[in-house]
């Protein structure tokens, strides 16, 4: 093999680290030179935007990753950074994700901060391959503030991180007391070493690996792949002999952004250190904020985000009148407090004794609050996309992860039911954003048959355990990182009442 390759042995050892596809010779065992290049072939093309695992995992076990790994998955990115710079090589968002690439692989920061690195950096790169981040003022300043929801994804990752045991022993091994203003500095070191042949340098060493990975993909594989595989390395070839010319001019806006990051860092140090890192404390689960939702749709709208003139499903603006043994949804009193603005149109109901009713909530949510569905609401939901917008549930209310059911017992529960009022999308001080000179606004749809109750009718022995949805723990908004549920319980029950 070509000396940037280990091994077969621990090519195929290398295997079982991945989520990537693999065929089942190699998952038997029965693995021959030509399947592991086409697995190779199915790493290389994988772009990072897309898929998040791999970069989870690298960083995961960095403290004892296997050394190929973590080199092609530095390889993977590069190549995925080619590729969008061959679409649009006057893009300067897509020069800077690759810049960021590239600083994420400089030697000074050997593999605890190379890590960390990789962690923050991660969402911040997927972020600038974006096309909606094309038009705006090329500076520092902006590229910070364009990127602000992922850049605190970014962080977020990086607190998960820092709490796994191999993290916290390298780091006590490395005797550093501050992770955070370490890592702030390395920021720093790293922003006065940023000089256009450092970048070449590391690029080039990369280049070098690719090539040698394509020749072996080439000698083992099919021809059809041989041949693509060929391709990107020409692409990304091209892009190298290019950033000679074009690096320059990206490097003080991205030295810029390097300061502004390290120091929300040094921000995050103060915070950090007040906070347990206890690895059943429920609050390491943390939501995305108000103003950190609109902004990330602001910049990327997910798919269960409408523009709209108005509401297709306008809130009720008074409470119904409420029959007696019926919850007052017109109550000032928190957990109900002015609930009939949630509804399109509600009715009361009394549901009878044997039906489960569903309600779908993080590891925060408690079990016994007051929004839920029947089981064939919850039945026609075939994604969190569906949740979302049918339900009209913003990302800062609930992430979602987890189902609890409900059957009603003997003589049935009093509820309000009817199709979920649309939600139009305000900032934290209740400001409606306007998204176009028509004055649309961003809108989720709602319409979906929700249930809302008085959790004090709810009798705890009819609770179910938790469940995972199929949906996973992640918000859905685009450029986040997949919610990593390290240190944070999962499936376990929340009732509000019980002592702690």
């Amino acid at each position: 093999m070509p000396d940037f390759l280990p091994s077969k042995k621990e090519l195929t050892n290398a295997l079982a680290w991945f989520t990537a596809p693999v065929n089942d010779a190699i998952k038997k065992g029965k693995e021959t030179a030509a399947d592991i290049a086409e697995w190779l072939w199915v790493v290389l093309q994988g772009d990072f935007a897309e898929d998040q695992t791999t970069a989870q995992i690298v960083t995961g076990t960095v403290i004892s990753m296997i050394p190929f790994v973590d080199q092609i998955c530095d390889v993977r990115d590069i190549c995925a950074n080619a590729t969008k710079i061959k679409e649009d090589s006057n893009n300067p968002w897509a020069w800077v994700g690759l810049i960021l690439t590239l600083i994420g692989l400089f030697p000074v920061l050997g593999s605890l901060f190379k890590g960390v690195f990789k962690v923050i950096l991660a969402p911040i790169r997927r972020f600038m391959l974006k096309p909606a981040t094309k038009g705006l003022k090329f500076t520092g300043g902006n590229i910070y503030k364009f990127a602000e929801p992922a850049i605190e994804s970014g962080i977020t990752e990086l607190n998960k991180f820092l709490a796994r045991p191999a993290v916290k022993k390298a780091i006590k091994n490395a005797k550093i007391t501050n992770i955070y203003k370490a890592t702030a500095s390395k920021i720093r070191e790293v922003k006065g070493m940023l000089t256009k042949q450092a970048l070449l340098g590391v690029f080039d060493k990369l280049v070098g690996y690719l090539r040698d990975t394509v020749k072996f993909i080439d000698k083992y594989a099919s021809k059809a792949i041989g041949a693509k595989a060929r391709q990107m390395l020409q692409t990304v070839i091209d892009v190298r002999n290019l950033a000679n010319q074009k690096l320059g001019e990206f490097l003080k806006p991205v030295q810029d952004f390097l300061e502004r990051l390290a120091v929300r860092i040094e921000k995050e140090s103060d915070q950090a250190f007040k906070a347990t890192t206890n690895v059943k404390n429920i609050h390491n689960f943390k939501k995305v904020g108000t103003d950190a939702e609109l902004k990330s749709v602001l910049n990327n709208k997910p798919n269960w985000v409408d523009v709209a003139a108005k509401e297709k499903y306008e809130a009720l603006i008074r409470s119904p009148i409420i029959p007696e043994g019926f919850p007052n949804i017109g109550t000032k009193d928190m957990p109900l407090k002015n609930a009939y603005n949630t509804f399109h149109r509600a009715k009361p109901v009394t549901i009878p004794e044997g039906e489960v009713l569903y309600r779908v909530l993080d590891p925060r949510s408690l079990d016994n609050s007051i929004c839920w569905m029947r089981e064939a609401e919850y039945k026609k939901l075939k994604s969190k996309a569906d949740w979302r917008r049918y339900f009209a549930v913003f990302a800062s209310w609930n992430h979602n992860g987890e189902v609890v059911k409900y059957k009603v017992p003997k003589g049935g529960i009093n509820v309000w039911e009817g199709p979920a009022a649309s939600q139009t999308f305000k900032n934290s001080a209740g400001k409606v954003e306007k998204v176009n000179s028509k004055g649309e606004v961003f809108v989720l749809e709602g319409g979906g048959i929700q249930i809302v109750l008085d959790p004090k009718d709810l009798v705890h022995a009819n609770i179910s355990k938790r469940e995972a949805t199929p949906w996973g723990y992640d918000s859905g908004l685009i450029g986040e990182a997949k919610t990593s549920m390290v240190g944070v319980p999962r499936l376990e029950q929340n009732w509000y009442g019980d002592k702690k």
